[in-house]
């Protein structure tokens, strides 16, 4: 029979399974630590205080226009008036009750549908590249197919299926993985290219401290994860160069933009088209702020942070993006987002809003093009997917690796 025991990731840390337990875990736990800890201290004097965990809560609730509805639901009540749990101000009421942007609303919609094609255009242009037999749709659509498992699933098992489903349509192994490894690849180009320009506008006095600050957290969230796949180089935990690194396949990143050298005109236009998308992408993210805004009556989220500020703290909490440690990157791309926005001035309730708003928009429509790729091609199965993916990411390590020899010479059954 075989021994499960040694069923473990490439680290020797133990199975894959308690790694996914701990990323379902964490999202949870993070969103905690924003909703309990960092949202209630905007309005309270300690972020324990009960009355300033109500107030900043009810807020937000104010901003998301949805006091109304939570009246209805009799969650809360209005100046005593009705049944509820909570007890609503009516100034809190005048706030939700403010005019819907619908104008930059529908904006919003148009600009990240189009950034989320842009990126499926940029996966048809590798698939080409590598000569990969498929259909215009099936290359494109096989992309929102991947990203949509990972709105379920921490880790990014969503790579594994885009490049199953490339299979399927008629690739090879090599060229579907490398089409998926390509496209991440060109998606941290985007996010560096954005950041770059946007901290070489601010000037070296204004970019120093969001430098700093971003280093930190992109330190910090890389040392949240662990090796998913067999590896030859042993990381220690605190070696955060060597961890971000190997997190991004340092050397297959080099060597695939040595191998795209070949080819300037198509490395420069993916590496354009990889800005542009990110770019408008930012642009529908301010657009639904703006929405949720209410320049009528001179309430306005974030009215005094620039767009710079604001595409800079975009680009810096996509990175959780680029490597999804939880499903959907939930709660750590949310948390980035709030601390950066936080260095830039803002309050936490605002910073919070308009990070929910952000995640709701992009996972909307993310799952809306997942449908949609359901139905262009026959798909592989997601949990057939994620059970593959769940299978690669573990290593046999023999037993005799993991503990020494007897001293008599026998070895370890």
């Amino acid at each position: 029979m075989e021994d499960k025991s040694n069923m473990l990731t490439p680290d020797g840390r133990g199975p894959l399974s308690a790694s996914v337990g701990w990323g379902y875990a964490l999202a949870f736990l993070l969103m905690l630590f924003i909703f309990l800890i960092l949202l209630p201290d905007a309005e309270g004097p300690s972020p324990w205080d009960a009355v300033a965990f109500q107030k900043g809560v009810l807020e937000m609730f104010a901003n998301f226009r949805i006091l109304d509805e939570l009246a209805d639901l009799s969650i809360v009540k209005v100046a005593d008036v009705g049944k509820g749990i909570l007890k609503v101000d009516l100034d809190l009421v005048s706030v939700s009750s403010r005019k819907f942007g619908w104008a930059p609303f529908l904006i919003s919609l148009f600009f990240v549908s189009i950034a989320l094609f842009l990126r499926g255009i940029r996966q048809r242009f590798l698939a080409s590249h590598f000569k990969i037999p498929s259909s215009v749709r099936g290359q494109i659509s096989t992309h929102y197919f991947g990203r949509g498992i990972n709105l379920f699933f921490p880790f990014g098992p969503g790579d594994l299926g885009t490049a199953q489903a490339l299979r399927q349509n008629g690739a090879s192994e090599k060229p579907a993985t490398q089409v998926v490894y390509y496209n991440r690849v060109f998606e941290v180009i985007g996010i560096t290219v954005i950041l770059l320009g946007g901290l070489i506008y601010l000037g070296w006095e204004g970019a120093v401290e969001p430098f700093l600050w971003t280093a930190l957290i992109f330190a910090a969230v890389v040392t949240l994860t662990r090796p998913l796949g067999p590896t030859k180089d042993k990381i220690k935990r605190y070696n955060i160069p060597a961890r971000i690194w190997g997190a991004f396949n340092g050397r297959a990143l080099v060597q695939s933009l040595k191998e795209l050298r070949s080819k300037p005109q198509l490395l420069f236009g993916l590496i354009i088209l990889s800005a542009i998308t990110l770019g408008i992408e930012i642009i529908g993210y301010w657009s639904i702020k703006q929405a949720f805004s209410s320049p009528m009556d001179d309430y306005i989220l974030m009215k005094d942070l620039n767009f710079i500020h604001f595409a800079i703290a975009i680009a810096i909490a996509n990175i959780a993006r680029v490597i999804p440690y939880t499903f959907a990157s939930f709660g750590i791309y949310e948390l980035i987002s709030v601390f950066m926005f936080r260095i830039f001035g803002e309050g936490y309730l605002s910073a919070t809003t308009v990070t929910l708003l952000d995640s709701l928009l992009i996972n909307g429509l993310t799952f809306v093009f997942f449908l949609f790729s359901l139905f262009l091609s026959k798909r592989p199965s997601i949990l057939d997917t994620w059970r593959n993916f769940f299978d690669q990411s573990q290593v046999k390590i023999p037993k005799e690796i993991l503990q020494p020899s007897n001293p008599g010479g026998e070895k370890n059954e």
